[in-house]
């Protein structure tokens, strides 16, 4: 269980337990249980979804539900978004630092990041329609899965926070976290959820290739800002297809 727990809390607001202070090492290992964590947090704006629907229009429920999201993931994501895409047009690696602190001020470039896949999110959620709380569920899972394959094989710099994350994700992590992944697609989704699993997958794989072309490797920044990329990705393809 402590695998679980260290899950919850490297990528959520969950507070507890107090204690737990997990290295990188298990950070890595509690790989498997992200695609959990995101259907947690997935039926979090599920829930809501349900009880505000019949007193809100789309438009702004749709802002709630964004802003709810936010805050449970204490906007880490976002932050490693716009950090990320700071590092891809100045060609220098930055990090989020232990305390979660930042080296550098976010320029205009990735708060234009953070701001595009902001506003996709709230405008998928706006049109998803009848598949909303299928969507709502799904795509915080698809993002914490992309996580995963994306740090599966993957290096990174020396001296990178994130490098010893990544050492610890092993193809028995990847085939955990996706057949999870798959089973709650199957049951919520379908064959439109097996499609859209498909499609985000690629997006790892792709920004992966990118990275260590580009850099030489990842930075735990970057997993995190490929993560939140796909979850607003499984929203536009909920809204879309």
């Amino acid at each position: 269980m402590r695998s679980f727990w260290t899950a919850l809390k490297f990528l959520t607001a969950f507070p507890w337990p107090r204690k737990l202070s997990p290295t990188a090492q298990e950070i890595g290992r509690s790989t498997p249980f992200f695609p959990l964590v995101g259907f947690g947090l997935g039926l979090i704006l599920a829930l809501l979804n349900r009880i505000l629907e019949p007193y809100l229009e789309s438009e702004i429920l749709g802002v709630v539900l964004v802003v709810v999201l936010i805050l449970a993931t204490r906007a880490q994501e976002l932050e490693a978004l716009g950090e990320s895409f700071n590092t891809i047009r100045s060609g220098a690696v930055r990090e989020v630092t232990n305390k979660g602190g930042r080296r550098g001020q976010l320029g205009i470039f990735g708060i234009l990041a953070v701001l595009v896949v902001v506003t996709l999110k709230f405008r998928a959620i706006e049109v998803m329609g009848e598949v909303r709380n299928q969507g709502l569920l799904l795509a915080p899972v698809f993002g914490r899965w992309s996580m995963v394959i994306l740090a599966y094989g993957s290096k990174s710099e020396p001296g990178q926070a994130g490098r010893f994350v990544m050492e610890q994700v092993g193809g028995r992590h990847l085939l955990w976290a996706t057949i999870l992944t798959l089973i709650l697609v199957v049951l919520l989704a379908d064959r439109l959820g097996l499609w859209i699993a498909l499609w985000v997958s690629l997006l790892p794989l792709v920004a992966g290739l990118y990275l260590h072309r580009r850099f030489g490797g990842l930075s735990g920044d970057n997993l995190r800002a490929v993560g939140e990329i796909a979850e607003a990705f499984a929203m536009v393809l909920f809204a879309s297809l």
